[in-house]
């Protein structure tokens, strides 16, 4: 018999069926059981005879029952009463060994013993039940497998659960998880078959609850303060009701002991995607079942969020969907989302001084399966945000997949955005900025087209189904009415609409072929979605519209390189340059046009013409790289490269901590990407050793993704395996093989992989325990490499907000080691940033900023 060999796909797609059901408790029962027993009944019948004596109540178990019920005013009371009283004061205990894995415990011992498993459990809470005229029948099921039906056996069943008979109906109880809420299943032993095992009729199979006997319902809310230098700190309340990660916290903060809640927060919350740090946690009783639990904490993070380019994320932690897969089929299963349940999560920040927000269009998604919610607001000063997922159904068929593709993405896309900031009252106009241009254009001369419009602001932002409809209507009404036309467009791509918002621009450039800001905003669109080929058309259109539009040539220059089409890349940027010859950007670029278009000699002549706009060494840093890149000039290359990091080096040497100013964190970053240019100028040329030394010096100061991959490259040419896969484990799976790198270039491709550890270990360094307890302090240091022990050591360092947290002697600061090097032995030093600390458990520590997400030295 030949058997049939599964593809590596086929294996994989059946592993992640296999996981997909192994997390609802519904795995495939064995291909192969067996068993003596003839039916479901003589099972039941079997155990019914194993708990038969020992669920009999004893005097002792009888005089506990009317202690816990002597307050209860009915049945249904009592019934809570002693559920409760089961469940939170009885330690689960697991026994699985001989008889003992089927047969429970009499009740009188459990009830002494203050512990037991789920059959114990059962049989105290049946006993005590019994002792006050309530009948409570035990129910075997299966936590992992659904159960064959077709083969009676106890082997099938890992669990004991509780029914009460009310009716026709049965109150399903399960005390194991000592803090689970009243009626409460967890999600695996939701709608699944248990026999049921009564002790005045036949036992039977019965299938448990679907659903949460009460609303599931998540929310999250944090009142926080944004300061001037970037830290957001505030209060965070969570609450948990109805779903399995109110019994996961329930338990995690009945098991943790109370000084240990700090510890414990801290991890809920990077779980959460929160890395800063947690202080002053409370939380509601766990065993407080009849309550919605809740908890909260002091939340501080450093230099929040995106706040080096001043936009940041709302302070909310992420909304998980289930994955789509890896290919854009549907999958052969259903899509399963649980129970259902509402998730509502919101925050306030209150933005420095002078600041306010551009925020994001709301978003209304209300679907068969589930609905999305999303918005923001600024008022005095205080940005608040709002997002609330309700999801509808346990599951989703085949015929919802796309539906539910899209659902993902605008959700997905909506949490990740970032919110930019400003000062003053509205946002900057800047040079890559169209939008207040639309504004400025004429109304329209259709007095219903403009009441349309205006109507259309009136939504604004409240309905944007509305908003669209009437900008629809006031263009149908007046369909040269370009202002319109660029609004539907730029409300159509910022619900990532982009074919329509493309439509909309290319109808306002029908109309009016003259006005410079729709091909602005249809050029941007397109580069900003990956569509460059289609987008150099548009610019060489308005570079003939507005000749003098230095835009027009500038972006039309930069898709060209981009696209590797030199020649015209060089028309473009001479244009530029000839409009604008103080922009120094436009130089750079156009010598790296001319290097790829073999035009040497010009574009050392453009690189020169930069220099003589900044003569600073970023300027020759910058053209060096262009120069590596092409593995063109390299001489020259090199000659630009150690110009850039000698003079660099020199600067730094002559810091001084007492006249520190905030540009000075600028020659740390800058050191490290000059280091990393004079590495790859030297890899470029062969020189290997020379190239690791300088990348290698720049990773362990930057820790930036471009470095990594040049190190990667690097140790694959010099024939060290295990050095290049360890720089590829510090990349995203997707940058690994990537090898377009370098500033000027990005690449979506190349980021770091955030969660290898050793990233953050790179920046710690073991201090000498100096203090008791957990006690931490952010400190400014200057550190100066020491010629003589080949290390870097704290010059000088001042703490930063409350002086009086740590205070370690002159002995224990000069004991602290860097992972850092000078590759030159160069006498350099670098202003760093970091917290100072020690902890009960860890020790202590001095774990350093990264240098490009620092702004201030105060």
């Amino acid at each position: 018999m030949q058997l049939e060999h599964q593809s590596s796909e086929q294996e994989k797609k059946e592993g992640q069926e296999g996981l997909r059901q192994a997390l609802r408790g519904k795995m495939a029962a064995p291909d192969v059981q067996l068993s003596s027993f003839q039916s479901w009944e003589e099972v039941g019948r079997w155990y019914g005879g194993l708990q038969l004596e020992r669920v009999k109540p004893t005097p002792e178990v009888t005089a506990k029952a009317n202690e816990i019920t002597k307050n209860s005013v009915d049945e249904a009371t009592r019934i809570r009463a002693i559920y409760g009283y089961v469940s939170a004061q009885f330690r689960y205990i697991g026994i699985d060994f001989g008889i003992g894995r089927y047969q429970p415990h009499a009740a009188t011992e459990v009830l002494g013993n203050q512990y037991g498993d789920c059959k114990d459990k059962h049989t105290l809470l049946a006993s005590l039940l019994g002792a006050v005229g309530i009948r409570a029948y035990p129910a075997l099921i299966s936590t992992r497998h659904e159960i064959d039906p077709d083969v009676p056996s106890p082997a099938q069943f890992d669990h004991v659960i509780s029914v009460v008979p009310q009716g026709g109906s049965f109150l399903w109880l399960d005390t194991t998880p000592e803090v689970a809420p009243f009626a409460y299943l967890l999600s695996s032993l939701r709608g699944k078959q248990a026999l049921v095992i009564p002790d005045d009729k036949p036992p039977t199979l019965a299938t448990t609850p679907e659903d949460s006997p009460s609303k599931a319902l998540q929310t999250f809310h944090a009142k926080t303060k944004l300061s001037d230098t970037g830290t957001l700190e505030g209060k965070v309340e969570r609450t948990l009701e109805g779903d399995d990660f109110e019994v996961l916290f329930r338990s995690a903060f009945r098991h943790v002991p109370l000084p240990n809640w700090q510890q414990l927060a801290q991890q809920l919350s990077l779980a959460s995607g929160f890395t800063g740090d947690v202080s002053e946690v409370t939380a509601g009783s766990p065993e407080r079942t009849d309550e919605p639990f809740k908890f909260g904490y002091t939340y501080t993070r450093k230099d929040y969020s995106d706040w080096s380019n001043r936009r940041i994320s709302p302070p909310l932690p992420p909304i998980t969907l289930p994955e789509l897969g890896d290919d854009d089929k549907a999958p052969p299963h259903s899509i399963w989302f649980g129970s259902p349940e509402e998730v509502h999560l919101t925050s306030e920040v209150e933005l420095p001084k002078g600041y306010s927000a551009e925020v994001p269009r709301k978003v209304d998604l209300d679907l068969s399966f589930a609905e999305y919610h999303a918005s923001c607001s600024v008022k005095d000063g205080i940005l608040s945000s709002d997002r609330r997922i309700v999801f509808k159904r346990r599951e989703l068929t085949a015929g919802d997949y796309e539906s539910y593709k899209k659902f993902n993405k605008l959700v997905t896309d909506d949490a990740n955005a970032y919110i930019q900031l400003y000062k003053g009252s509205k946002p900057p106009t800047n040079a890559t900025s169209y939008q207040e241009d639309i504004w400025k254009l004429p109304d329209s001369e259709n007095d219903r087209a403009q009441a349309a419009y205006d109507e259309a602001r009136s939504d604004y932002p409240k309905d944007v189904p509305g908003e669209i409809s009437s900008l629809q209507r006031a263009v149908e009404l007046d369909p040269k009415f370009v202002r319109a036309w660029l609004w539907l467009g730029e409300i159509y791509k910022y619900r990532l609409q982009i074919d329509q918002a493309v439509a909309s621009y290319r109808k306002a450039i029908a109309v009016d072929p003259q006005s410079a800001v729709s091909y602005k905003a249809l050029g941007f669109t397109l580069m900003a979605n990956s569509k460059t080929e289609e987008a150099v058309p548009v610019w060489q259109v308005l570079a003939k519209v507005a000749p003098e539009d230095v835009q027009a040539q500038s972006y039309l220059g930069s898709a060209l390189l981009s696209l590797k089409r030199y020649p015209e890349a060089v028309t473009a940027l001479e244009a530029a340059a000839k409009l604008d010859p103080q922009q120094l950007g436009a130089q750079l670029q156009l010598g790296s046009a001319y290097l790829g278009s073999g035009q040497d000699d010009k574009a050392l002549a453009a690189f020169h013409a930069a220099f003589g706009l900044s003569p600073a060494p970023v300027a020759y840093n910058d053209a060096a790289y262009s120069m590596a890149e092409a593995g063109k000039l390299l001489p020259t290359a090199l000659d630009y490269a150690q110009k850039a990091v000698h003079e660099e080096e020199e600067l730094s040497s002559k810091l001084k901590f007492s006249e520190l100013q905030d540009e000075d964190l600028g020659k740390t970053a800058s050191l490290a990407a000059f280091w990393d240019t004079l590495g790859w100028v030297y890899f470029k040329q062969g020189s290997l050793d020379q190239a690791e030394k300088y990348c290698n010096a720049s990773w362990l100061l930057s820790q930036h993704s471009d470095v990594a991959e040049h190190l990667r490259q690097i140790y694959e040419k010099q024939h060290k395996p295990a050095a290049a896969t360890k720089m590829r484990g510090f990349l995203a799976p997707a940058a690994a093989n990537s090898t377009q790198s370098g500033p000027g270039k990005p690449d979506a491709r190349i980021h770091l992989n955030s969660q290898n550890p050793e990233l953050s270990n790179m920046r710690i360094s073991k201090v000498e325990r100096f203090a008791k307890g957990t006690s931490s302090v952010e400190i400014t240091t200057l550190l100066t490499w020491d010629p003589k022990t080949s290390q870097f050591k704290i010059d000088d360092w001042k703490a930063i907000g409350d002086t009086d947290k740590l205070k370690p002697s002159a002995q224990v600061i000069s004991s602290i080691r860097f992972k850092l090097t000078s590759p030159d032995g160069a006498p350099v030093r670098l202003v760093r940033r970091g917290i100072l600390g020690c902890y009960e458990y860890t020790g202590c520590s001095l774990v350093l900023f990264e240098p490009d997400l620092v702004r201030s030295v105060r």
